[in-house]
């Protein structure tokens, strides 16, 4: 992961401190996936990503092989790690797995809806906007991922949270194939709209807002998949350079 001379510093993939490193490289680097930093049928490779939080490979092996056991990496038999490969039906499986579980945490969340939690959420949209402005499509993937677990936050259930968690280390990657996609502008839209539900305190139809969104976005990887293929999967450095770094 040899950072490029134009390359924009990430908010995530950063440097470990040596204090709790092991923790700290396995919440960076889920953070990571989940923000769609890693696409399906990626190579993860130890050493690069190791050099990119300036740590030994051990603590990030270990990180891996706990992101391995949460299905948001494979394991081959030649002892490589990679993201799954892009599947149709796991989307629309994790489509409908989040429609309920998520719907259900925003529905908690409106009914713990507060001014501050609405003034967080408007400010991370607008973050959203503003990188989405300077097409930069890793810091809009940063505010998406804190805006939606903002809400869930707020849904007050400490069971829920983790099983949020382990769905988006799965569909994460598949985040990272919207990259250009012109419908990206619309869940702007969507996202005032479930502000909106959230203010008003009106838990059904905020999970109806979150459920449009989460089915919207399926339908949308589905139709940009497999077009980024030809120029994303071929090899692991035009991802790190664009989205790692």
């Amino acid at each position: 992961m040899t950072e490029s001379p134009k390359a924009k510093p990430d908010r995530i993939m950063q440097p470990i401190e040596p204090a709790l490193m092991h923790d700290r490289v396995y919440a960076s680097l889920s953070a990571a996936v989940m923000a769609g930093r890693f696409i399906p049928g990626q190579s993860v490779i130890i050493r690069e990503v190791a050099a990119q939080f300036e740590t030994s490979p051990m603590p990030v092996r270990e990180a891996v092989r706990r992101l391995v056991a949460l299905r948001a990496f494979i394991s081959l038999p030649n002892r490589a790690v990679q993201v799954p490969e892009f599947s149709p039906e796991t989307v629309r499986d994790l489509c409908r797995v989040r429609l309920g579980i998520e719907g259900l945490a925003t529905l908690w969340a409106a009914e713990n809806a507060t001014p501050k939690l609405v003034k967080l959420l408007r400010k991370l949209l607008r973050r959203e906007i503003e990188c989405a402005g300077k097409s930069d499509f890793s810091g809009m993937l940063d505010a998406n991922r804190a805006f939606h677990f903002t809400i869930y936050q707020a849904a007050g259930s400490e069971k829920l949270l983790p099983c949020i968690e382990m769905l988006w280390l799965q569909i994460g990657p598949y985040f990272g194939v919207l990259n250009g996609h012109p419908s990206l502008g619309r869940y702007h839209d969507e996202h005032e709209r479930i502000i909106e539900r959230l203010e008003e305190q009106d838990g059904p139809g905020a999970q109806a807002a979150i459920s449009r969104h989460i089915t919207m976005a399926a339908e949308d990887i589905l139709a940009a998949w497999p077009k980024p293929a030809a120029s994303r999967h071929d090899g692991v450095e035009h991802v790190v350079s664009s989205n790692l770094i």
